[in-house]
């Protein structure tokens, strides 16, 4: 069953108009309130006055709500089931009501007609009569000039006195104790945990009353921050004002707002979000078309991570001889392979046979922390910040494989150091000469007797010494040409080049190792959480592909296609925001490279002031 309700009003020159709505239920309700299904606007209407529910095809049910009544042929009810043939006058307030069957029989037609005047109380004069609070609260005006005279005299000329008065109160002065409670008035919020040592006094970075916040005043106590680009760099990539960008920027500037200043990036009073802006904004104004104004510098446009960003370049490192000279960044679209000095397949030692059975030999408490496989967290360790790798260590990662012992004497296992070739060799000699000296003087040096020995005597100790020694140094000889010989412990791992083939001494047996140089930050401008991305569903291998690895040279590091996975919040898609702070700070430390590096510095400041 439906209900089709028929408003219908009267027009000046007797013409009529009718506005249906068709409900499709069985019940509505009828009354002042907006949320009533049936709106009917009259102070003499209860806001949810009456319900009209169907409860056959010709019969329906009128039913008052609370204390409210209806008139059905002039007398008061409560409820009245009413018949369609009845033709009963139904009357609520000013509307009368009455029922009919519509053109089908499924739908019930009701009839609403403003019968009678509306009531005079909705004259405008009268309804204020009514509803004024005249006469029993102070008049509106009056209000509002005690409140303003309150809040000045309470949260600025109080504050003023108190910041003028004559001498420094101790802090059990009643002027000291009322100067913080009316300055904390003033506060556009709540300091950030940065600051929030200077709560109590604002003086610490307002210097001077009703002016803002200085450059210098932040530079007092931070004194050593290192810009973000050389000065005249940054103001030739700033952007140019133009139209009324410009005439804003003048009048900033007349109120000691002038862009460049450190407030124009750093946010104070926002509470917990902190100084720094959320947003990539204040970046993206001068990165974005920075080639159009500033062209001594290698950087290129950067409008959003998601489309417009550069593929990563990693600092690579292509000749460990050269030492810090030898670090280039290449992008990784242009595949750069790095020369670190090791011999390292990835590959290898994740899944070949060879270093599971190796595994296998290892003593319980190594196979238990290895279990059956190598895996990547075995020798890459994030640091306590979780976000750098702790440098490879031989002694810490290696040597539960490569075990750098040579042999046992008096119950002690000997190992060699694990540093320059010399230094093997030197405590190879020396090991073997010991235990001929050893050999000679026998367990203990009180068996030597102090009476002079003769002749023939002096002559076979002159004979065994010699041998022992000879001895000692063949076995020196062999044991380092054993460690240092193509299938040896430390050419396995280290590049090296052959006595063959470089001029050098005919004894010289000892190869020429390349130094080692491990790179620990392949991206020194830009920071990576590994502890933020330890998920259930990320594990190494998802960014570095070093299972596939080969190469010594490869470098592992993934390509932003990868990091776009999940860090792509562009329009039309979800992804992780990824903002320009999310990966790089404004004030690098010392130890990076400035992010703007002019090729032709002088030329390019030449003429213009910072």
């Amino acid at each position: 069953m439906a209900i089709r309700v028929e408003f219908i009003k009267k027009r000046p020159g007797g013409r009529i108009t009718v506005r249906p709505i068709i409900y499709d239920k069985t019940e509505l309700t009828l009354g002042r309130a907006t949320d009533c299904d049936i709106h009917l606007a009259d102070l003499r209407v209860g806001l949810h006055h009456a319900r009209l529910t169907i409860l056959s095809a010709r019969k329906a049910r009128i039913e008052a709500n609370g204390d409210h009544r209806v008139r059905v042929n002039g007398a008061q009810i409560r409820r009245r089931d009413i018949e369609l043939g009845e033709n009963s006058l139904i009357r609520i307030g000013p509307y009368q009501l009455s029922f009919a069957e519509a053109e089908t029989s499924e739908t019930l037609l009701v009839s609403i007609e403003l019968v009678e005047a509306p009531t005079p109380i909705r004259d405008r004069r009268d309804e204020a009569a009514v509803f004024s609070m005249r006469g029993y609260a102070p008049d509106k005006r009056v209000t509002a000039w005690v409140s303003i005279s309150f809040i000045l005299a309470a949260f600025l000329f109080t504050p003023i006195l108190l910041h003028f008065r004559s001498s420094e109160p101790d802090d059990s002065d009643i002027s000291a104790r009322l100067a913080l409670a009316t300055n904390q008035h003033w506060l556009a919020g709540e300091l950030s945990s940065a600051h929030a040592n200077l709560v109590e006094d604002c003086r610490d970075c307002h210097v001077k009353p009703f002016t803002r916040v200085k450059d210098e005043d932040c530079l007092a106590c931070h004194d050593e921050m290192r810009n973000h680009a050389e000065p005249t760099s940054l103001h030739k990539a700033r952007p140019i004002r133009t139209g009324a960008g410009k005439w804003l920027a003048t009048i900033r500037a007349g109120l000691y707002i002038p862009e460049g200043r450190c407030g124009s990036c750093h946010f104070e009073h926002n509470g917990a979000v902190g100084v720094l802006p959320s947003g990539s904004q204040l970046c993206v104004e001068c990165h974005a078309t920075m080639d159009n104004r500033f062209t001594d510098t290698a950087l290129v446009n950067v409008a959003n991570f998601g489309r417009r960003h550069p593929e990563f370049k990693p600092q690579v490192i292509f000749d460990p001889q050269l030492g810090a000279a030898s670090v280039r960044r290449i992008s990784l679209v242009d595949r750069p392979k790095e020369n670190n000095g090791l011999e390292f397949p990835h590959d290898f030692h994740l899944k070949d046979e060879e270093v599971m059975r190796k595994l296998e030999t290892l003593p319980a408490p190594l196979r238990i922390r290895y279990g059956d496989d190598l895996d990547c967290i075995d020798c890459h360790q994030a640091d306590v910040a979780g976000a750098l790798i702790k440098p490879i260590e031989m002694e810490r990662h290696c040597s539960d494989c490569h075990s750098l012992a040579f042999a046992t004497s008096q119950n002690t296992v000997r190992t060699l150091p694990h540093g320059e070739p010399a230094e093997v060799r030197q405590t190879l000699e020396d090991f073997y000469l010991a235990q001929a000296t050893q050999f000679l003087m026998g367990e203990t040096p009180a068996n030597i007797l102090d009476r002079q020995l003769s002749a023939e005597a002096r002559a076979r100790r002159d004979r065994l010494r010699g041998r022992a020694i000879a001895d000692a140094k063949r076995n020196a000889k062999a044991m380092i040409e054993r460690l240092f010989s193509e299938e040896g412990i430390c050419t396995k791992c280290h590049k090296h080049e052959d006595p063959a083939t470089r001029a050098a001494r005919a004894s010289d047996i000892m190869p020429e190792f390349t130094p080692v140089r491990l790179t620990t930050e392949y991206f020194p401008m830009a920071h990576f959480n590994h502890a933020a991305h330890e998920t259930g569903e990320i594990d190494c291998s998802t960014c570095h592909r070093a299972e596939h690895s080969s190469r010594t040279d490869d470098i592992l590091m993934p390509s932003i296609t990868v990091c776009r996975a999940c860090h792509d919040d562009t329009s039309g898609r979800t992804g992780v925001a990824s903002d320009c702070l999310t990966c790089h700070g404004y004030h690098q430390d010392d130890k990076a490279a400035p992010l703007m590096n002019p090729a032709h510095y002088r030329e390019a400041v030449r003429g213009s002031s910072p």
